[in-house]
């Protein structure tokens, strides 16, 4: 249960505000966590923590971020609290209430206690001029926070331990906890306006019996106010209850989409290339289900016990034998359509793989629309997104037969059921056991405890529909995540911090091909290892194998005497710059898709990868310079562009690390040479993993390993290796003979072309 003043935590130490601020908002929601642990599971140096390394900690002990930028009024009306607030440039602060009437913003600071601020003094407090203005001649300055919330699992967790394996409705039931105070109220609304509908009948039956039998108008115009009065009631309480419902569903539904999210994050690369995008985005939408199911089947269905168990007390206050037959007709109605549940429980799998399928088409027709295009293939590819409306149509008809005949058989029963109580109750008036005004009466309440059978089918064919979308979500949220088993907490690196690679294979499946086989290799820190062979012949895989993208099938990779899994993922990959021959350009500002939002952007360093790239100029030549937003996919960008400003992205990391793979395959000659001569500085001190096609530019290397068939068959120099005579020389010798043809007269000229 959440504490009804919000805890405060003073740091220890000056850099301890961060872990501080977490161990607030933890204790706020139900859980106590030592600051240690916290500063542990955020990884706390002298220089303090940063937004990415809170998010990281808060993660680890079940808590959910989401970073933003927001004006102060957004703080006052629309921020969920608490919120941490990165303060003054130097230091973390939460805010845990505002007053919007009175601009009035309550502040838990670590440092100093509980503190209350005016919104001018709060802006002068947290906004201050970056160093953007050296580089973006106009920046517009946002308050920076995190908003944070518990995930499902939070109050199952203990220190140390992750619950990654959802096994019941229970830890959906777990998103619902924030919101108690909403659900009680929501129910007590529910419960009034149960109340006053049940107080229809009787009105109904008073205006019949009495008020028209004694011909008193007084008496029926005093009903009529009680009857307005009461149906404005039960408005004013539905748009209460709808706004509250309303409020909480969106919650909820950001919560279970945010929690997909962070666990797809944390899957292995392998998850992804081995699913397809359909089958991804649909489970998504299974989410959607169980929201649906939560909220509006769950507490429809709260409402509706409630208004059956109110009319049923009327009704055998009535007549006990016109329940009873009311009673037997809805059974019959329930048998009946619970009758149909398995076929509609086989036709959903297949629905579901069909619309996975079809989404999977989609990603992949646009992502693909200028191969199509080129080679005249709209035609093929119309007609195989028909062949799966085909099959989607045919299952669509059996749905729509199977409802057809459940609804017509279900209307068929409740339409008896509803006449025979109707002519029962028309003998019973003629025969004196009741009198008009019941029979009247009891047709609102027949028509009032219909409602809540017919929700009763509902919850029960939404509960089927959950179901087996939580079996599919369940499937995702079961798989090891990528750094199970693995280092989790920082790590103090040996001095020598060579790469050593011993008797490592590799292959996608147990049964699949070897990709790679017994590669032993030592890549030394602070040199240039470049790494050539044929297409195929495993090059990229060993430089993700490096990157931990994969795991070795066999053997281990060290860092000097240490195993890289010792190492948290998160440190190693801090430490590692990497360019793909596949990277990715996001649907961002050239600012952010280059520095990937940090928080404090250190301009000096983005000017100098900027210029080692080569692409600051044409950056800057652009209206809208380094807030350009860039198309999906990088759209508007060459080939070029966007494989420089993937090369600023890795440098301006300044890892220890660099991995190029075809890092400079889409230049032209006179910036791949300008490139390749800025990066000779760069390389100084770091170590390099370069993987190349274009021998010419690896020439230079400390080391180059030759690979063919998955193996490594030389390694050496280029001097060594071309007196060696090898496969090195081989590739050399072709790539020239290639460059002769066109450009080179001689054998003699052979080194020069190499040394360009």
């Amino acid at each position: 249960m959440p504490f009804t003043k919000f805890p405060l935590n003073l740091q220890l130490d000056m850099m301890d505000c961060g872990p501080a601020c977490l161990t607030m908002i933890a204790k706020h929601y139900g859980k106590f966590y030592s600051l240690q642990y916290l500063r542990d599971q955020c990884g706390i140096t002298k220089e303090g923590v940063s937004f990415a390394d809170i998010s990281h900690a808060s993660e680890s002990i079940g808590l959910r971020s989401l970073s933003l930028k927001c004006t102060v009024d957004d703080l006052l009306l629309k921020i969920p609290l608490p919120a941490i607030i990165h303060w003054d440039n130097s230091h973390f602060v939460v805010v845990y209430k505002v007053n919007a009437e009175k601009r009035k913003i309550y502040v838990a600071d670590p440092a100093k206690g509980y503190v209350s601020y005016s919104d001018k003094e709060f802006v002068a407090k947290t906004i201050k001029k970056s160093g953007a203005a050296t580089l973006i001649p106009e920046v517009q300055e946002k308050l920076v926070l995190m908003v944070v919330e518990p995930q499902a699992d939070f109050y199952e967790r203990r220190a140390g331990e992750k619950i990654e394996r959802l096994k019941t409705f229970e830890n959906f039931i777990g998103y619902f906890k924030p919101y108690k105070k909403s659900f009680v109220n929501l129910f007590f609304i529910m419960l009034l306006v149960t109340i006053l509908q049940g107080m229809m009948p009787f009105i109904s039956k008073a205006i019949i019996d009495v008020g028209i039998q004694t011909h008193d108008i007084d008496f029926i115009n005093i009903i009529l106010i009680a009857n307005i009065a009461i149906i404005i009631s039960v408005l004013l309480s539905n748009m209460v209850r709808d706004w509250i419902l309303l409020h909480i569903t969106s919650r909820i539904n950001i919560a279970l989409i945010s929690d997909y999210l962070i666990k797809l994050m944390r899957l292995p690369i392998t998850f992804f290339e081995n699913k397809q995008s359909g089958d991804i985005l649909q489970r998504a939408q299974d989410h959607e289900r169980i929201r649906s199911f939560l909220m509006n089947n769950s507490i429809g269905m709260i409402f509706s016990v409630l208004t059956f168990v109110v009319f049923s007390i009327i009704l055998c206050i009535y007549n006990p034998i016109i329940f009873y037959i009311f009673l037997a007709g809805s059974a019959l109605y329930v048998i009946w359509v619970m009758g149909f549940l398995k076929l509609r429980k086989k036709l959903d799998w297949e629905y579901f793989d069909l619309v996975s399928k079809n989404q999977s088409y989609w990603v992949e027709t646009i992502a693909s629309i200028q191969d199509i295009k080129i080679n005249n293939y709209e035609k093929q590819k119309r007609w195989k997104w028909e062949g799966i409306q085909a099959q989607l149509y045919k299952v669509n008809l059996r749905v729509m037969s199977i409802t057809n005949t459940q609804n017509l058989g279900a209307q068929f029963i409740d339409q008896f059921k509803n006449l025979f109580i109707t002519f029962y109750c028309a003998k019973a008036v003629i025969a004196g056991d009741i009198t008009f005004g019941v029979m009247i009466s009891t047709q609102f309440i027949i028509g009032m405890l219909n409602a809540p059978v017919s929700q009763f089918i509902q919850f029960i064919v939404g509960f089927q529909f959950a179901q087996l979308s939580f079996l599919r979500l369940n499937e995702i949220h079961q798989l090891p995540d990528e750094h199970d088993n693995v280092g989790q907490n920082n790590m103090e690196l040996p001095e020598q911090k060579s790469l050593m690679i011993n008797n490592v294979g590799f292959q996608y499946t147990p049964a699949g091909k070897p990709i790679l086989q017994g590669i032993r290799l030592v890549i030394p820190q602070g040199k240039v290892t470049a790494i050539v062979g044929d297409s195929g012949s495993g090059k990229s895989t060993l430089l993700k194998l490096l990157l931990r993208l994969y795991k070795p099938t066999y053997g281990d990779i060290k860092i000097g005497d240490m195993n890289i899994n010792n190492i948290s993922l998160r440190q190693w990959r801090e430490k590692c710059g990497a360019v793909m021959q596949d990277g990715k350009i996001f649907n961002d500002t050239i600012l952010n898709n280059i520095v990937l939002d940090d928080e404090k952007v250190d301009y000096s360093r983005l000017k100098k990868a900027l210029q080692t790239a080569n692409i600051s100029q044409e950056i800057e030549a652009l209206p809208l310079g380094y807030e350009t937003v860039m198309g999906e996919q990088g759209r508007g960008l060459s080939g070029g562009q966007k494989q420089r400003i993937l090369i600023a992205r890795a440098l301006y990391k300044n890892p220890d690390y660099l991995f190029f793979d075809e890092a400079t395959n889409s230049l032209d000659t006179i910036n791949e040479q300008k490139i390749t001569a800025a990066l000779d500085d760069v390389f100084k001190g770091k170590t390099v993993i370069v993987v190349a096609h274009r021998l010419s530019t690896i020439r230079k290397a400390d080391q180059i390993v030759v690979m063919q068939n998955g193996t490594i068959v030389e390694v050496g120099s280029h001097d060594l290796l071309m007196q060696v005579e090898g496969r090195y020389y081989q590739l050399v010798q072709s790539q020239l003979d290639l460059t002769s043809t066109v450009a080179v007269p001689s054998a003699v000229d052979r080194e020069a072309v190499l040394s360009e």
